[in-house]
């Protein structure tokens, strides 16, 4: 698994603590959110009744028999930039992840107009999911995914990682294949970047292979463009004002922006006023 969300282990963690029948569906949902890149944080599973009793209280809950106290409800919030945004479950993909968990059974509180986080599975009743049907003990259901590439391995995920180390500089295929000279290639890379080296590609690992990726990718980026290049005539008098504001430092004034520094670059300038 190469895309990995905000809050993985977090939401693994909370996935255990779900009734057997409830967690085989909700470990599919979070599994096509992972497949279709759709960052999610899973914030709460099963509640005391201490909890749901002050949620009452506060006027956050509209009773004491919340499926959370049974272990058959999940509470999640889109992520964007990994940020929490409270108002994306009407928006792509996020609402199309509601739309996949109901597909899958759960009763949606995004529906009732004013609980959107919540996801329900009443399966036989409120309290009824106690042990696994006979039936979803047979469904090959996709495991709760890793957040690892070790030897073995095959697929897409692997192919992008060794994309990654080729681009490292080391001489593997890319096929797909976790073998001996991939492991080796982990290895070597680890004991060079003073990561622990046990030829996993663990989270540490691909982060910093990412991150490299990234550096090199604008590097690239730099090299095709002068630094220090003389703006057009027309544009001379813009780059003195954004140079003397502190909003850029007028440095490869032919170069392509992303979107990202353009925003960086207004914000700077509302300061500057």
């Amino acid at each position: 698994m190469s895309w990995i969300p905000t809050y993985h282990e977090r939401n693994l963690n909370h996935l255990k603590d779900l009734g057997p029948n409830t967690k085989v569906k909700a470990n599919q949902w979070y599994q096509w959110c992972i497949d279709n890149k759709v960052d999610v944080l899973i914030y709460e599973t099963i509640r005391t009744v201490a909890t749901q009793k002050t949620n009452v209280d506060q006027g956050i809950s509209q009773t004491m028999k919340s499926y959370h106290l049974v272990g058959q409800a999940l509470d999640f919030v889109p992520i964007v930039n990994g940020k929490a945004d409270w108002n994306g479950y009407k928006k792509h993909p996020f609402l199309t992840a509601i739309e996949q968990a109901e597909q899958l059974g759960f009763e949606s509180g995004h529906r009732w107009g004013w609980d959107s986080p919540h996801l329900q599975y009443n399966y036989k009743g409120y309290g009824t999911d106690k042990t696994l049907d006979a039936i979803q003990a047979k469904i090959n259901v996709v495991s709760t995914p890793k957040n690892y590439l070790e030897k073995d391995d095959s697929g897409t995920s692997v192919k992008e990682l060794q994309v990654l180390l080729r681009s490292a500089g080391y001489n593997i295929m890319a096929d797909g294949d976790f073998g001996p000279a991939t492991e080796a290639a982990v290895k070597s890379y680890q004991k060079a970047n003073g990561l622990t080296v046990d030829g996993i590609a663990g989270t540490k690992t691909l982060t910093k292979l990412k991150s490299e990726e990234s550096k090199k990718g604008e590097a690239e980026l730099n090299a095709d463009y002068k630094k220090d290049a003389a703006p057009s005539p027309r544009f001379a008098e813009a780059q003195k004002w954004v140079k003397e504001n502190g909003i850029s430092d007028g440095t490869y004034p032919q170069r392509p922006v992303t979107r990202e520094e353009v925003w960086s670059m207004l914000y700077r300038m509302s300061k500057a006023k």
